[in-house]
């Protein structure tokens, strides 16, 4: 539990080391979520809701970021699970680079 949010969370290791966690909630505790992280870390760097075109879905995303640490929190309204992303340094693009 985080916040008091409900979550599962999924570390991923390189070396021995943690590069990312990633921590999946019910989307109906999002903006309870980001309330609590804002609390904690302070104010995030970017925060913002989007209609995705096409989809009619809407897009809740906010990022924390300080040096080489980065935070992403998302949620799509009409999906079931909002999900809290850390890492440090290029791990997104580690992470999906085709090899």
């Amino acid at each position: 539990m985080l916040g008091g949010v409900p979550g599962r969370i999924t570390f991923y290791l390189k070396r021995d080391r943690v590069e990312a966690f990633d921590v999946r909630f019910d989307t109906k505790d999002a903006a309870r979520m980001a309330a609590f992280l804002k609390n904690r870390y302070g104010a995030p760097s970017n925060e913002s809701r989007a209609k995705l075109e096409g989809r009619g879905d809407e897009l809740y995303k906010v990022e924390w970021k300080k040096g080489e640490e980065r935070a992403m929190l998302t949620a799509l309204k009409e999906k079931r699970r909002a999900a809290l992303t850390v890492w440090r340094g290029d791990f997104e693009e580690e992470i999906y680079r085709v090899r």
